[in-house]
């Protein structure tokens, strides 16, 4: 008897619990703080009504929260589809792209979102951070405006546009901010940082180097300021200072592009065996970018590896056919290992064809001269340049 009336109070639970509707148990979803009960509440609802674009919408930012885009993206989805007149839906899902640093999608969505309802400010400050992730930097400050109308921006905002004005080059905008900035005593990292990249574009390189010194002593890790500083010393010529920057930024980000760049500066110091080493480097991280092949034949010509800078070259151009600088590279290598006139000219003619222009640099030995020495001399090499 026992038995049996535990299995009918069993029934009246789960009959109790099925009888709840489906608005009921959006409001316990809704107050639950664990995403993962959230989200079986939230199944339930949904299964008993399958159109509540809420609902979905919920689970959606709950799917988010662990780190679950795509079922997060597909909940998204579902709540555009079921109210596509509803901006907000637009904009959710906007932000998750945003989220998963998928920007192109963003602002497809935040644009959407600003043709439904073009008064609500938030649209426009959040296209307006996607259109700075895709460099679009006028763009971007359009939209910052928008969302401003005629109030000043907060310091925290002066920081976020502060990047977006330096892409625009807009320094004088950039200048205005930071002196607010300043005025407010803000003595940050970030500070120095900037104003190095207005002298630096500015060309104003010591100055650059000094503010970017600045910025590292106040944060002896950022990695940005190594960059950059390390790009100033470059072109003012001190390459070893170039060289130890490059480094301690490669500790800090130890990136394919840092160590192409690197190479770049042992490649002016005359050290091609280094530069090898750093485009290898830059190669294995990077295996489909064609820019560390070209430089590493480069740096393999140089070290009279002929054979390896072949394969180097020939590799450049198979993964990016349109750049000139392979072609010319590969000229050189036939003209200095085998005095073969058909190939070198004939891959000058590819890289006239792929729009090469700098012809003054094939005559210039400290460029690209000591690659062709003689034959440049000759009426036939003019005439695959300037035909």
């Amino acid at each position: 008897m026992r038995k049996v009336l535990g299995i009918i109070f069993c029934l009246c639970i789960a009959m109790g619990a099925f009888a709840q509707t489906a608005s009921q148990l959006f409001a316990k979803a809704k107050a639950e703080n664990n995403p993962n009960t959230q989200i079986k509440l939230l199944t339930k609802v949904i299964a008993k009504s399958p159109r509540m674009a809420d609902a979905y919408h919920y689970r959606a930012d709950a799917y988010l929260s662990l780190g679950r885009n795509k079922q997060a993206l597909a909940d998204y989805s579902r709540t555009v589809s079921l109210r596509p007149r509803d901006p907000f839906r637009y904009y959710a899902r906007g932000l998750a792209y945003q989220k998963m640093g998928r920007y192109s999608l963003a602002q497809a969505d935040f644009s959407k979102a600003i043709s439904l309802k073009p008064s609500y400010r938030n649209f426009y400050l959040a296209r307006a951070r996607a259109n700075a992730s895709l460099e679009k930097y006028e763009d971007s400050l359009r939209d910052y405006q928008k969302y401003l109308g005629k109030r000043k921006p907060s310091l925290e905002l002066s920081k976020e546009m502060i990047p977006v004005y330096l892409g625009a080059y807009r320094y004088e905008e950039a200048i205005k901010r930071l002196k607010q900035l300043r005025a407010a005593g803000d003595d940050s990292a970030d500070l120095y940082f900037w104003m190095g990249r207005i002298y630096s574009g500015q060309n104003r390189l010591d100055e650059a180097v000094s503010a970017y010194s600045k910025a590292i002593n106040r944060e002896a890790s950022y990695a940005q300021a190594y960059r950059y500083r390390a790009s100033a010393f470059k072109d003012m010529g001190d390459k070893p200072a170039a060289l130890e920057d490059y480094t301690v930024l490669l500790k800090l980000q130890p990136e394919a592009i840092f160590y192409n760049r690197r190479g770049l500066v042992y490649e002016e110091m005359k050290q091609f065996k280094e530069a090898a080493a750093d485009y290898t480097r830059a190669i294995e991280l990077m295996p489909k970018w064609a820019i560390p092949y070209n430089n590493r034949g480069f740096a393999k010509m140089n070290l009279k590896d002929w054979k390896g800078a072949k394969e180097d070259l020939e590799t450049a151009i198979k993964l990016d056919g349109t750049s000139p600088t392979p072609y010319v590279n590969l000229a050189g290598v036939y003209w200095l290992s085998r005095k073969d006139r058909k190939n070198t000219y004939d891959n000058l003619d590819k890289a006239v064809r792929r729009n090469f222009k700098n012809f003054e640099s094939l005559y210039d030995d400290d460029q690209k001269g000591w690659m062709f020495k003689n034959i440049n001399k000759t009426a036939e090499f003019r005439a695959v340049l300037y035909k």
